[in-house]
């Protein structure tokens, strides 16, 4: 990973005493969302068998060794399902303890109280029942030959004590190994190293899997199913990728990368991977990707070659984001659910960065940018910080606030600070104050200004910016508002938070002139302000506002359409890109405007360009835009491709209609033709059932030619094609949608 980091060069003023009241108020709220436990959960040894498909029922029992965290402890108080019937409890001689069970909980009661250190072990034999998928879920193969009968396990947040009694949250951690016998023809996939694999006499197959460095109980995993498994390493670390027979030779393209991103992340971290092995095993209608330690679970979408054209979410995104949480999740978890997003941002976070190591700043931005785009769709649904209970966007604006905190420390103090944030708590747990303490520990840098408006409160600026010349005095001015409301919003319980009416934050101006760029630095501190750019000799022709988006924000800046076309044209940042395509699109009326468009969709440096400005070349005059077009049509990149496939449906005419029929019979991307169909549904009603018809029986990945012909079905808002289509089709129609 890697990335420019601007000079900054003015220290950040404090925020207010009442500021600092409030952040400090909402951390002590927040630690009240740790769980208190009278014990310490050392080591549990889960052993199953006898698994029912058709009953969804196994047999269980847990060895469990603990820790009296009080004097006098004299019942143990375990999380154990409902649907858990518990046969007996016995200590370590075989004696029988009394137990009691009460809704989700075991009640273990001690032969006699122990001391606070003393150290008890009992064993619960019990049978298992599985409703609703919690913890467990029973998949059968129900006649679809890619559908193998399975078994896999899902513990995040607190479902584990459904399948086994446990501690079930995340502010303990225990060493564990899990013994699994299962049908002869399959394989049992578990946390850490594989101790034992033994043939039984009936047939059946006996699996051991010992993880012995400690993690959290909602990590502990099971997956039961009739896989192979792919061999590969990082040094002498197994890395192994377990799939179905059939899908073998899809895994290796699939998954070849993960030796080098354990690498990557290995060094920027500055913690070697910290487990026996890491595995990856697909499983069926799982909702997309979980960090189980060593041993992630996957859902079992593997592309086919042609779908990389199409660059799949799961190899862009999913199998990073899992393989991070090896660090922040496993490594290091989060003390309680409130402060999650130290696991998700920085899961979000770090496969932007493997990106920016290995293709460089273009595919850093490309992922940042994407991540923007998902922070601003969830943050207009329910506006919410990051350390709160249930926030809704620990995703993204986890993956942009890290990023910014990069931007500002500059690439060496921030690693130097995550390290000490890893090293401080390995194998251990963390809240947000602990990763606030080891930016100050290794920089020396208090930044609670930081945490109070990007982490403990919600929002961000919203900048209205107008920019006036004197060219006498070779002075720019920026007169800058920041205009968001001071709204506020709670958490799940009750819990109100704020939007800051000011983000502090420095800010970095690029001025281009035909004398040469002028680059200015200034603190962002006041709703209102002046900012004076001096030494501005010539009249500005382009004017970066924020350069290399450093600040998550929005910005309003009214500015000539030849200014946008230079920053279009020359900026080397793609979200500054981005913006300026959007504002060009909406003054399409200016033929300068379509000429920039045009431009940058067949000679701008990296596809995300070429893609939108062809995207945008939709709503443009036709004959400005349809050259452009035809070239971005012919493009390398799928993703060029399919955005001119969108414009030329929307501009019409015979040569529209034409290349939208080329792509829709050649091209070899799914992406593309599904975007030539929903084109042509529009171009060519006369053809358009039979089209659909066809779409809809096109095999392709993910469904997205399918997805396009239901797309174009509901667009054509013909409800009258749904009986004829249902018939062609032989089967329902529903849409389906992808899981990111």
């Amino acid at each position: 990973m890697r990335f420019d980091t601007l000079p900054l060069l003015f220290v950040l003023l404090a925020s207010s005493r009442a500021a600092f009241a409030q952040s400090n108020a909402e951390r002590m709220a927040n630690d009240r969302y740790t769980r208190s436990h009278d014990y310490d959960l050392l080591d549990q040894r889960i052993s199953l068998r006898d698994f029912n498909w058709d009953s969804t029922s196994f047999e269980g029992s847990v060895i469990t060794t603990l820790m009296a965290l009080r004097p006098g402890l004299d019942s143990v108080i375990l999380d154990a399902g409902s649907k858990l019937q518990i046969a007996k409890v016995t200590d370590r001689s075989g004696r029988v303890l009394r137990s009691t069970t009460h809704g989700d909980t075991l009640v273990v009661y001690l032969p006699r109280p122990i001391a606070f250190r003393d150290t008890a072990r009992f064993t619960v034999a019990y049978h298992g029942r599985v409703e609703n998928g919690r913890g467990l879920t029973f998949i059968q193969n129900e006649g679809r030959a890619h559908r193998p009968q399975q078994i896999w396990s899902q513990g995040e947040d607190d479902n584990n004590h459904y399948w086994f009694p446990t501690y079930d949250f995340p502010n303990d951690k225990m060493t564990w190994s899990l013994e699994a016998t299962v049908p002869g023809g399959y394989t049992a996939v578990s946390n850490g190293s594989l101790v034992l694999d033994r043939r039984n006499p009936n047939g059946t197959r006996t699996m051991t899997w010992r993880q012995d460095k400690p993690s959290a109980t909602y990590l502990v995993s099971l997956i039961v199913a009739p896989l192979v498994k792919i061999h590969d390493a990082w040094g002498t670390t197994p890395v192994d990728y377990y799939v179905y027979r059939e899908d073998s030779a899809r895994a290796r393209p699939l998954f070849h990368l993960t030796p080098d991103m354990i690498d990557v992340f290995s060094r920027l971290t500055g913690i070697r991977y910290p487990w026996a092995k890491y595995a990856q095993t697909t499983v069926a209608d799982f909702f997309g990707g979980m960090e189980n330690v060593s041993a992630t679970t996957l859902v079992d979408w593997l592309p086919d070659a042609r779908a990389y054209a199409d660059r799949p979410w799961y190899w862009w995104i999913l199998i990073p984001h899992e393989l991070a949480h090896q660090w922040f999740g496993d490594y290091v978890t989060t003390e309680n659910w409130a402060n999650m997003w130290l696991n998700e941002g920085f899961a979000e976070f770090l496969p932007g960065q493997y990106w920016a190591t290995r293709l460089g700043r273009h595919a850093e931005d490309d992922y940042y940018l994407d991540e923007y785009r998902q922070f601003m769709q969830i943050d207009a649904q329910r506006r919410m910080p990051l350390a709160a209970m249930a926030s809704n966007n620990i995703y993204p604006k986890g993956a942009l606030v890290l990023r910014m905190l990069q931007r500002y420390l500059g690439p060496q103090r921030f690693w130097a600070a995550v390290r000490r944030y890893l090293t401080d708590h390995a194998y251990d747990n963390a809240t947000t104050d602990d990763l606030r303490q080891a930016v100050l520990d290794a920089t020396g840098e208090n930044l609670d200004w930081f945490w109070d408006q990007w982490i403990y409160q919600a929002g961000y600026p919203e900048f209205t910016v107008a920019a006036t010349y004197d060219s006498a005095r070779a002075l720019l001015t920026l007169a800058v508002k920041q205009t968001q409301a001071d709204s506020a919003t709670a958490d799940s319980t009750g819990l109100r938070y704020a939007t800051p009416t000011v983000f502090r934050m420095p800010v970095t101006i690029r001025v281009a002139t035909g004398a040469g760029d002028v680059v200015h630095h200034a603190q962002l501190d006041q709703r209102e302000q002046a900012i004076e750019i001096t030494g501005v000799k010539s009249a500005p022709t382009m004017v970066i506002f924020d350069e290399g988006n450093a600040i998550l924000k929005t910005l309003s800046f009214d500015q000539p359409v030849s200014w946008l076309a230079a920053q279009l044209e020359r900026d080397p940042d793609l979200w500054n890109r981005h913006w300026a395509i959007e504002r060009l699109a909406g003054r399409l009326a200016d033929s300068s405007a379509v000429t920039a468009l045009a431009r940058a969709a067949t000679s701008s440096d990296y596809f995300l360009t070429r893609m939108e400005a062809a995207e945008s070349l939709g709503s443009a005059p036709a004959e400005a835009a349809l050259p452009a077009l035809e070239r971005a049509a012919s493009d390398t990149s799928a993703q060029v491709r399919a955005a001119a496939m969108n414009a030329l449906g929307r501009i019409g005419g015979d040569r529209a209609t034409e290349l939208a029929r080329h792509a829709w019979a050649q091209d070899t991307s799914y992406t593309v033709r599904g975007q030539a169909l929903a084109a042509l549904a529009r171009l060519d009603t006369a053809g358009r059932r039979a089209l659909i018809v066809r779409g809809l029986a096109t095999p392709s990945y993910q469904s997205a030619i399918a997805n396009a012909a239901w797309g174009a079905l509901i667009q054509a808002n013909d409800m009258s094609l749904l009986p004829q289509v249902d018939s062609a089709v032989g089967t329902a129609i529903e849409p389906s949608f992808v899981l990111a």
